[in-house]
C-alpha cells in the first residue's frame, strides 16, 4: 500500500482540484469575491478552506495510528488568498474535525495545521497575494509540512513509532499538499486573470457607449437618443438584438426582431412586464420565457435589467438578447449590470441638464453647473484610466458620482442635516482626488451633532474654490472642521495652497454663499477669508447657535 500511496493521494488531490476549480468559476462564488479572489470575504475563504481540509482528511489513507492525507492543502490555500483570518478559520474548522477522529498523531496533526494557516496568512499578509508564484508556493508549502511531521517526530511516543510514522508519510505527504497547493493557486490565479480580463473589456466597451451617448445627451433622454444607445451598444458587443423601454412603451429595439418590435408600441413581452414590476433584473431563455406573442420571433434568450433614477425609482428597462446561436454567460451578466448602471446615470444626467434649462435661481445655475456633461465625462475618463490598473474602484467612484448628482438634482430643501452635507462633500473631494491623485489630500473632523441643520451647497464650494486657487507642485492638504466655538456654530475650510491674493475679487461661488447667508441669518453670521503667514487659506463661516436648527429638514 504505502508504495503506491502518493499515486493514490495525488489521484485524489486532483478530484479536489476539478471540484475547487468549478466552484470558483460558480457566478455565486464570483458575485460574492468580485473581479478578484483575494480577501473579499475572509470568513467564506475560510470555510470554503476548510471544507478543503476536511476533504484531504476523509479522503486520505490510514497508516499504523496516522492519517497520509492532503488536509493542509484548502488551510494553506485559504491563508494565501485570505490572510491570517481565513487560514486560521480553515486551520480550526479541520483540525476540530481531525480531533473527532482521534488516533495517534491527533495532537499534533491539529497544531501542525494551526500553524499551516497562520504562517500561510502570515506570508501573505507581509509580502502580498502577487509573492505567491508557482515555485514560491511549492518552496513554503514544503517547509510548512516539514515542520507539520516535525510536531510528529517530536511529540509522538514511543520513539521508535514517531520516526516510522514521520519517514513512510514524509515524501508522500510532502510532495502532495506542495503540488496541491501550487497547482491550485496556479489556477486560481488563471481564473482571476480571467475575470479582470472580463472587467476590462466591459469597461472599455461600456466608456465607448457613454462617449457616444453623452454626446448627445442635452437633447434630454428620448426615443432618439435611445436608438443611439442601442445601436451603439449592439455595434460594440456580440449580442443579436439590444432594446430600451420605459415603464410602458419600447424606447427602440435594434437588432433581431426589429420588425415587429417597433418604436412606440407598447410592451409586448410578459418578461419585460415582470422585472416592472418587481423591479429585479431577469434572465431568460427560450421561447417560452421571452414570450413573445409573434410565432416565428428569432429572439431565444435575454437579460432583462431594471434601469432606475437618482432616487432608485424605476424608469425602464434595458434589454439584451441573443438568438437561438447564442447563450447567457455569467459575463454578460456582469455587462448588463454595470452597462445598467451606467445608463442610469446618463438618464439621470439629461434630467440635470433639463433641470438646468429651466432654472430660474441663480444659485440653482451656478452650483450645478460643475456637474454638467463636460464634468462628468472628464471623471468618468479618469475613472476608466484607473478601471485597467485598479478595477476594483470603478464601482466606488461610480457610486459616488451617483451620490452626488442625486444630491445636487434633488435636494431642494433650506435646510439639509450637517451629516448630508458632509457626505456630499466627501463625494467631490473623492472625485477630485481620483483627478489629482496623491497631489490632494483632506482631512474632516465634526465636532458638533449629525442633525444639525445648515443651507445646502454651502461646504462643496469652499472646498472647490481651495482646489482651484490652491493646487500647487507638492500636496495641497484640504481641512473641513465644524466645531462649537461659544455662542456660534464655525466652519472652517483650511488648505496649504498657494494662498488667497488680497487684491483678488471673491469668486462668484464664494460671493454667492455670503448673499445666501445674508438673506438667512441676517447679521447673526460672519464670513472671513483669512492667509496663512506663509501660503495658505484659511474661509471661515459663523453662525450663532440660536439661529441653528436640530431636528426635521425644513
Amino acid at each position: 500500500m504505502l508504495e503506491n500511496i502518493s499515486l493514490i493521494l495525488l489521484e485524489r488531490v486532483s478530484l479536489i482540484l476539478v471540484i475547487t476549480y468549478i466552484t470558483f468559476q460558480s457566478y455565486f462564488i464570483k458575485n460574492i469575491f468580485g473581479k478578484t479572489l483575494v480577501a473579499k470575504n475572509k470568513l467564506v475563504l475560510g470555510i470554503i478552506g476548510g471544507f478543503l481540509g476536511i476533504l484531504g482528511t476523509v479522503f486520505g489513507i490510514r497508516y499504523n495510528g496516522a492519517i497520509v492525507n492532503y488536509r493542509d492543502i484548502g488551510v494553506i490555500f485559504a491563508g494565501m488568498l485570505g490572510g491570517i483570518p481565513s487560514g486560521l478559520i480553515a486551520a480550526l474548522i479541520s483540525s476540530i474535525f481531525r480531533l473527532f477522529l482521534g488516533g495517534t498523531t491527533v495532537i499534533p496533526c491539529f497544531l501542525g495545521t494551526i500553524t499551516a494557516g497562520f504562517i500561510s496568512g502570515l506570508i501573505s499578509q507581509l509580502y502580498g497575494r502577487k509573492h505567491f508564484t508557482f515555485f514560491r508556493t511549492l518552496f513554503y508549502t514544503v517547509l510548512i509540512e516539514i515542520t507539520h511531521l516535525t510536531y510528529v517526530l517530536v511529540m509522538v511516543k514511543p520513539y521508535s513509532l514517531a520516526f516510522d510514522i514521520t519517514f513512510k508519510i514524509l515524501f508522500p505527504m510532502v510532495i502532495t499538499n506542495s503540488l496541491g497547493v501550487s497547482f491550485l493557486n496556479y489556477m486560481i490565479k488563471n481564473i482571476e486573470e480571467q475575470l479582470e480580463q472580463t472587467a476590462e473589456n466591459t469597461i472599455n466597451t461600456i466608456f465607448v457607449i457613454m462617449e457616444k451617448s453623452l454626446s448627445s445627451i442635452e437633447e434630454g433622454f428620448n426615443e432618439k437618443n435611445a436608438k443611439l444607445i442601442a445601436e451603439t451598444i449592439l455595434n460594440n458587443t456580440n449580442f443579436d438584438a439590444v432594446a430600451i423601454t420605459d415603464k410602458n412603451k419600447i424606447l427602440a429595439h435594434v437588432g433581431i426582431g426589429s420588425d415587429h418590435h417597433v418604436t412606440g408600441m407598447p410592451i409586448q413581452t410578459n418578461a419585460t412586464k415582470k422585472v416592472i414590476e418587481s423591479g429585479h433584473g431577469l434572465k431568460v431563455v427560450g421561447k417560452k420565457g421571452i414570450s413573445c406573442s409573434v410565432h416565428n420571433c428569432p429572439l431565444y434568450s435575454g437579460i432583462i435589467i431594471p434601469l432606475t433614477d437618482l432616487n432608485n425609482e424605476l424608469i425602464g428597462t434595458l434589454k439584451l438578447y441573443y438568438s437561438k446561436k447564442g447563450e447567457i454567460k455569467n459575463s454578460d451578466i456582469i455587462f448588463g449590470k454595470k452597462l445598467a448602471q451606467t445608463l442610469s446615470l446618463i438618464i439621470s444626467l439629461a434630467k440635470i441638464n433639463e433641470s438646468l434649462k429651466l432654472a430660474t435661481e441663480e444659485k440653482l445655475r451656478e452650483l450645478m453647473s460643475n456637474l454638467s456633461p463636460h464634468f462628468l465625462f472628464n471623471t468618468l475618463n479618469a475613472i476608466k484610466y484607473i478601471s485597467k490598473k485598479e478595477p476594483d474602484k470603478v464601482n466606488y467612484f461610480i457610486d459616488n458620482i451617483s451620490e452626488l448628482l442625486r444630491y445636487t438634482l434633488y435636494e431642494n430643501k433650506k435646510f439639509v442635516s450637517l451629516k448630508d452635507e458632509i457626505k456630499f462633500t466627501t463625494n467631490y473631494l473623492e472625485l477630485m482626488k481620483l483627478r489629482y491623485k496623491d497631489k490632494l489630500n483632506y482631512e474632516i473632523m465634526v465636532n458638533v451633532e449629525n442633525t444639525t441643520k445648515i443651507p445646502p451647497f454651502i461646504l462643496q464650494p469652499l472646498v472647490e474654490n481651495s482646489i482651484k486657487h490652491g493646487m500647487k507642485e507638492d500636496e495641497l492638504i484640504i481641512k473641513v472642521k465644524v466645531e462649537n466655538v461659544d455662542e456660534y456654530v464655525k466652519i472652517s475650510v483650511e488648505d496649504n495652497g498657494k494662498g488667497f491674493k488680497i487684491q483678488n475679487k471673491k469668486g462668484k461661488g464664494l460671493e454667492l454663499i455670503q448673499k445666501r447667508l445674508n438673506s438667512i441669518y441676517g447679521e447673526d453670521y460672519s464670513f472671513s477669508i483669512k492667509n496663512g503667514l506663509f501660503c495658505g487659506t484659511t474661509v471661515e463661516i459663523k453662525i450663532k447657535s440660536s439661529n441653528i436648527k436640530v431636528g426635521e429638514s425644513v
